[in-house]
Order: C-alpha cells, then sequence, then structure tokens
C-alpha cells in the first residue's frame, strides 16, 4: 500500500493564511457555495499554500450563518433584516435628535509666508 507523499510546503504566515482564507471564501461566494473548512481548504491548497488548518476552521465559524454579501457591502450580515427600532425617553430628547443642517465654519486665510529654508531650494 503507498503511502500519501508528506506536503513539505512551508506553512504560510499569519497574513498570507488570513488572505488565502479571504480569497477562499470570496470564490466559495460568488459560487454561491456553503462556506465550510473542508472546501475552504480544498481551495487552498489548488492555489499551492499551506495554512494551518486552524485558519479554516476559524473562518468557517466566523462566516457561518452570515451572508457574505452584505458583509461586503457594508451591513452586519447577520439575516436580520429588520431595522433596530430607538427609543428616546422624552419628545424633548427626541426633539434634539431631529438632523439639523450641518453648518461650515470656514477659516479666515492667512496668507502664506516665506520661510527661509536655508538655501535648500535655492
Amino acid at each position: 500500500m503507498a503511502r500519501a507523499a508528506k506536503d513539505t510546503r512551508p506553512i504560510a504566515d499569519q497574513a498570507t493564511s488570513e488572505a488565502a482564507c479571504t480569497y477562499a471564501a470570496l470564490i466559495l461566494y460568488e459560487d454561491n457555495q456553503d462556506i465550510d473548512a473542508t472546501k475552504l481548504a480544498k481551495i487552498i491548497k489548488a492555489s499551492n499554500l499551506r495554512v494551518e488548518p486552524i485558519w479554516t476552521k476559524v473562518f468557517e465559524k466566523a462566516l457561518k450563518g452570515k451572508r457574505v454579501g452584505d458583509l461586503l457591502h457594508g451591513s452586519s450580515g447577520t439575516g436580520n433584516s429588520a431595522p433596530s427600532a430607538q427609543t428616546t425617553s422624552t419628545p424633548a430628547a427626541a426633539e434634539t435628535k431631529k438632523a439639523e443642517p450641518v453648518k461650515e465654519v470656514k477659516k479666515a486665510e492667512e496668507p502664506e509666508e516665506d520661510v527661509d529654508m536655508g538655501g535648500l531650494f535655492d
């Protein structure tokens, strides 16, 4: 019986491992597949990288139940699309929370001064 050849590639550093898992997760997302550690590891291996198995497990747990598209577009990605309701304690507090027009404060322009650079640009 033939043994599987031992993988002699060096293990990638932390930043490379995180990037590889991120790109693998994006590939799975684009292909509309579930993101799990096995699939992440398979894609990473195909890219000729070697990462610690913990990284694929961390990414699987971090992305479980999340919508990657929502994470990419800046929302929470938790799957709960209902907006959260904020309540205020008094009507006066509610009135103070209304948006007020932003007033730009312009500083008076100061004239430029000639600074002696000691002949640096002569």
